[in-house]
C-alpha cells in the first residue's frame, strides 16, 4: 500500500535529514499563510517566530518559517498541535495547555506545478517525483525534528503528544502525513475531499439527505462533487505525481482512500476525521463518512474502535472551535487517561448514516 501511494499518487516520503532551528526577531514579522477565502486568519503578531533549516548530506538546504504559541500556565510538558494554516479556537487551545505551531506551508512547497520551496530545494521534482501534498506533510514532520533537536526543551513541549491538523488541501496533506509519519499521536484532517478522505467510489451529487440532526434542512440535495478531472487539472495536478494522470476514471484507481486511514492505525495513535454536512457539496462529505465507516471495520477488527472517530459539524470549511473542543477532550481521555466527558457514540455517527 505504501508503495502504491508513493509511486502512483503522492510521491516519495523523505526523512533522516539534518534539522536545526533559530529564533527570528519579532520585529521581522513573518508572512502569514495565504488568505484564500476559506481559512480564517490567526493573528501571528505575538507569536514566537522560528526558522527551521533542513539539510542533506549532499549539501542541499531548505528553510521555512513557523509561528509558535505557548500556553502561559503549564503543568508539566504540554502537548502541541501542528496546524498547516490558521484555525478557530487558538485561545481555547492555549487555555487548555496546548501549544500551537502554525506552518507557512507555501514556503515548504509552492501550491502549484512549479515545485518550488524548501522541500524541492532538497529533493528536486525531476530527480524523483514527490507531489505538494506529500511535501507539506514532510514539512510538518520537520517541525517534530526541530522539537526533538532542542526546541521542545526550550518550550517544555512533549514531543510524544503531537497532533497534526489541516483543512481542505491541507486536510489532504494531513491524511497523507497520518499514513507516513508515525511520530504524531493524533491526526485531524478536516474537509479533505477528493484526493483526501472522500472515497472515489462514492458520489453524492444529486442525492438528498436529512440534515436536521445538525440543525440543517430536512431535504438537502448535494450539487456537484469534485471530479477526478479537477485533481488532474493544471490547478491541482501539482499535488500529485505524474503517474496519477494515467487514471482516466475513478474505477481505474485500484485502492480507495480508506487505506490512508488504515495505514495510520496503531494502539498508540488516534484519528479524528472532521467534515461539514452542508455547503460542502464539492468536498463530498458523504464520501468521507463512507471512508470512515469502511476504515472503522479494520480498526474494530484490531480492537481499536475508539482510536478512529469523526465529527461532522453543520457547516464551515474549517476546523471550528466546536471541533477543537471535541478533539482536545478526546485526546485528553485517550492519550492521557483523563476523566473527560466524551460521548463516543456521537463520535461514531453522522447524519449520513
Amino acid at each position: 500500500m505504501r508503495s502504491f501511494y508513493e509511486n502512483h499518487i503522492y510521491g516519495k516520503w523523505r526523512e533522516g535529514e539534518n534539522v536545526s532551528f533559530k529564533h527570528v526577531p519579532k520585529k521581522g514579522k513573518l508572512p502569514e499563510p495565504p488568505k484564500n477565502g476559506f481559512f480564517f486568519p490567526t493573528d501571528f503578531e505575538d507569536a514566537d517566530k522560528i526558522k527551521i533549516s533542513v539539510s542533506t548530506e549532499n549539501g542541499r538546504r531548505g528553510d521555512f518559517d513557523v509561528n509558535f504559541f505557548i500556553p502561559e500556565k503549564k503543568n508539566g510538558k504540554c502537548p502541541v498541535i501542528i496546524c498547516m494554516h490558521p484555525i478557530f479556537g487558538k485561545e481555547y487551545a492555549l487555555e487548555k495547555g496546548y501549544a500551537l505551531v502554525f506552518l507557512n506551508a507555501t514556503q515548504i512547497a509552492s501550491d502549484d506545478m512549479a515545485h518550488n520551496g524548501a522541500f524541492y530545494k532538497l529533493y528536486p521534482y525531476e530527480e524523483q517525483q514527490t507531489g505538494v501534498l506529500m511535501a507539506w506533510a514532510w514539512g510538518a514532520s520537520k517541525v517534530l525534528d526541530a522539537l526533538e533537536a532542542g526546541l521542545a526543551d526550550e518550550y517544555n513541549i512533549d514531543t510524544n503528544s503531537a497532533i497534526l491538523t489541516g483543512v481542505s488541501r491541507y486536510g489532504k496533506a494531513t491524511a497523507v502525513g497520518a499514513a507516513f509519519e508515525k511520530r504524531f499521536r493524533m491526526f485531524a484532517p478536516a474537509c479533505s475531499g477528493a484526493g483526501g478522505l472522500a472515497l472515489y467510489s462514492v458520489v453524492s451529487e444529486g442525492k438528498t439527505y436529512d440534515l436536521t440532526g445538525v440543525g440543517g434542512p430536512a431535504n438537502y440535495t448535494y450539487s456537484k462533487n469534485e471530479p477526478l478531472s479537477c485533481l488532474q487539472s493544471e490547478t491541482e495536478r501539482g499535488w500529485f505525481v505524474d503517474k496519477f494522470l494515467d487514471y482516466k476514471s475513478p474505477e481505474e484507481i485500484p485502492y480507495d482512500q480508506d487505506n490512508l486511514v488504515t495505514m495510520a492505525m496503531s494502539e498508540e495513535r488516534y484519528y479524528f476525521l472532521i467534515a461539514a454536512c452542508m455547503n460542502e457539496d464539492w468536498v463530498n462529505a458523504p464520501a468521507m463518512w463512507e471512508c470512515y465507516k469502511r476504515a472503522l471495520k479494520t480498526y474494530e477488527s484490531a480492537g481499536l474502535r475508539d482510536h478512529l472517530v469523526c465529527h461532522f459539524h453543520k457547516e464551515g470549511h474549517a476546523v471550528l472551535e466546536e471541533d477543537l473542543k471535541l478533539m482536545i477532550s478526546y485526546f485528553n481521555k485517550m492519550h492521557y487517561g483523563l476523566d473527560e466527558q466524551v460521548d463516543f457514540d456521537a463520535l461514531h455517527t453522522s447524519v449520513f448514516e
